[in-house]
């Protein structure tokens, strides 16, 4: 991707997951896949500054996120978190951390942080973010953020209550 090896995660015949080097700028980028010493066709994809996403229970990029509640069990609509009790949130997209994230490497302390802000919300309502940064043994590109969730909140994190923000992107 423009010029760069992206780390592999999975392959197959018909699908290619990868990471996107940090080191990737500009609007745009140049893809291409070689296999066997063979190139497929160049194509041209857009890039943003950031555009965070949660992770997906399924893997599939639907239904609910990867999301943990405070005692380390995972969250969902028959174990939502209770009020005023931390979450953390598995996302990607957040963008140049600092210190810079190398490509491919399992993070390590000093964990890296997003250069620009996050704010969550949810059930419509600001949340205390107490950490945004890489998660702790996963691969660079994957972020881990905590929140508090706010004891005003009508319902308690479920996927569909929250929305992550920085500059550029929501969900």
């Amino acid at each position: 991707i423009g010029g760069q090896s992206a780390p592999i995660l999975y392959a197959s015949s018909n699908q290619i997951n990868v990471v996107v080097p940090f080191g990737i700028s500009g609007s745009t980028a140049k893809l291409q896949v070689l296999y066997n010493g063979q190139s497929t066709a160049t194509r041209t994809m857009g890039v943003q500054a950031a555009s965070p996403a949660l992770f997906s229970m399924s893997g599939i990029g639907g239904g609910p996120g990867a999301i943990l509640n405070q005692d380390g069990s995972v969250n969902s609509q028959s174990n939502a978190a209770s009020r005023g009790s931390v979450v953390s949130l598995f996302a990607t997209g957040a963008g140049v951390t600092n210190p810079t994230s190398v490509d491919g490497l399992l993070t390590s302390a000093p964990y890296p942080l997003p250069v620009l802000p996050v704010s969550v919300t949810v059930d419509g309502l600001p949340a205390q973010v107490t950490y945004a940064g890489a998660a702790p043994g996963l691969i660079s590109g994957v972020m881990q953020i905590n929140v508090v969730v706010p004891a005003e909140a009508e319902q308690v994190p479920y996927d569909h209550d929250l929305v992550i923000r920085d500059r550029k992107s929501t969900r």
